[in-house]
């Protein structure tokens, strides 16, 4: 009888990236895999959650195996086709056995010291801005803001301006890239 775990799924809804990335980074803390489920528009959210998990808080991952096929859905009397993926993360190299370790907990910097640390760090993109979408990303692209450093500097109003976003949007994106 071939039993399937299931304690070290992750299934990818609706709900923001960020509440699916705490449950991988819990996941881990427990196991050395983690594999994230997702099916049709979701699909888009679970590739953002493996990005930010990789890329923010987990290090010494092997590269990641992803799985795709579609699933034939019942929709009343029609059946229609739904794309689904399963992205599969583990710990360590390909085949070696390490110890599990307990994932990093996000560092917390005052924003004292954050002001205050070199301009020599990699530019970082807009979408990283906390409410960036891929449509305000867009616009803000259009607009020649294409790093966090940019949106930050910017003035709301001009910022408003070349992006087409109102006076408030930008306030609040200032504000966000500023927490960087």
């Amino acid at each position: 009888m071939n039993t399937m775990r299931r304690d070290n799924i992750v299934y990818i809804g609706r709900k923001p990236a960020m509440t699916y990335v705490m449950a991988v980074l819990a996941t881990f803390n427990n196991q050395d895999t983690v594999e994230i489920k997702a099916r049709g528009r979701s699909i888009t959210t679970a590739v953002d959650v493996v990005e930010i998990a990789r890329n923010r808080y987990i290090d010494n991952l092997t590269k990641p195996k992803i799985t795709i096929e579609t699933e034939r859905i019942k929709d009343g009397d029609t059946e229609r086709n739904v794309s689904c993926i399963t992205i599969e993360l583990s710990r360590g190299a390909a085949g070696a056995k390490e110890p599990a370790k307990k994932v990093a907990e996000p560092k917390v910097v005052p924003k004292a010291t954050q002001k205050a640390a070199p301009k020599a760090e990699p530019k970082k993109p807009v979408s990283d801005i906390k409410g960036v979408g891929k449509a305000t990303e867009e616009k803000l692209l259009s607009g020649g803001y294409d790093t966090v450093a940019k949106v930050a500097k910017a003035n709301a109003v001009t910022l408003a301006e070349k992006t087409t976003l109102s006076e408030k949007q930008a306030a609040k994106l200032i504000e966000a890239a500023k927490e960087f």
